[in-house]
């Protein structure tokens, strides 16, 4: 449960400096979500008032009602965003936080927007996380991905990217989580190091562990996008951690336009962080850095 002290100490109601109001709604009470929210609404309470809600605590006829002029609607998560836009909303802007940009492509709805919706992915530049690979695996040639359809529209980028970085993707496409094990099975062979997408249909709480087993048996290393994947057993993860993300989150939002509800355009997060299991780098041979100094020296390669 959402505790109501939170609530209480997060509901900045604070006189607006333009009329403007920011309606946060979190897809589920997990900390991330909460950790995000905090960061977003504390930076802004000076400036609008601003309102938090949990999805489920919320009937289509609330969140009808936010849809209205000098209004900004901040679903946290991609429940808040799905449910949000299935709405069609016509007059508040959007900014969405802790989306993957494959979901926020794929979904309809966001067309008639104009100019009133913005996005912090969750996930990486792709660069980014080639930047990693080739820091971490030198030798790496030829990069695993799985992919759902929800990706697909980001392949081409994709391939622009690792030809620029000198490397080969290696594709293979999923419709549902019951062909994840399949795919890494005609996938492994043939690649030096699998990078995981934030994707549900590829990998969730029923993929994770076949994954992760999959590529230890092979020595293939895998790239994850959280701590716990790297804690479950990916050797290592590029991460923006949620108080990051609310800090880009409010970087846009401090340029957004209560009379015309305009927004900057989408980004990923700046600021990332490296993380490692030491033990799955020891087990494979790889050599990792080993203070802060190092970590640094990477970031900076990496930027």
């Amino acid at each position: 449960m959402l505790g109501v002290a939170w609530l209480a100490g997060c509901q900045a109601m604070a006189q607006a400096e333009s009329g403007g109001r920011v309606n946060i709604v979190l897809s589920e009470s997990a900390p991330a979500y909460r950790e995000v929210a905090a960061a977003f609404s504390s930076a802004l309470a000076k400036r609008y008032p601003v309102q938090i809600d949990l999805l489920d605590t919320l009937q289509d006829q609330d969140l009808i009602r936010m849809d209205s002029a000098r209004e900004l609607i901040v679903p946290v998560g991609v429940r808040a965003m799905r449910r949000l836009y299935g709405l069609h909303p016509a007059h508040a802007a959007i900014l969405t936080l802790m989306a993957p940009r494959g979901a926020v492509e794929s979904m309809s709805g966001r067309g008639d927007m104009a100019g009133r919706d913005s996005v912090v992915y969750i996930d990486q530049p792709f660069p980014r996380s080639l930047a990693f690979i080739r820091m971490l695996l030198p030798r790496a040639e030829h990069v695993g991905l799985i992919l759902s359809g929800d990706r697909l529209g980001e392949l081409a980028a994709y391939r622009q990217a690792s030809a620029h970085a000198g490397m080969d993707l290696v594709i293979e496409t999923v419709a549902t989580p019951l062909d994840v094990a399949q795919a890494m099975q005609r996938l492994l062979p043939r690649v030096d190091v699998f990078l995981m997408l934030p994707d549900s249909k590829v990998v969730n709480e029923n993929t994770v562990r076949l994954i992760l087993l999959a590529s230890y048996r092979q020595q293939i290393p895998v790239i994850g996008f959280s701590r716990g994947l790297t804690n479950a057993g990916a050797v290592a993860a590029v991460v923006s951690d949620p108080d990051a993300i609310g800090r880009e989150g409010v970087a846009l939002a401090k340029y957004w336009n209560p009379e015309t509800g305009a927004l900057p355009p989408s980004r990923y997060t700046s600021e990332f962080s490296l993380v490692f299991n030491r033990l799955v780098a020891r087990s494979l041979g790889l050599i990792v850095p080993e203070d802060g100094r190092e970590l640094g020296r990477w970031r900076k390669k990496m930027d």
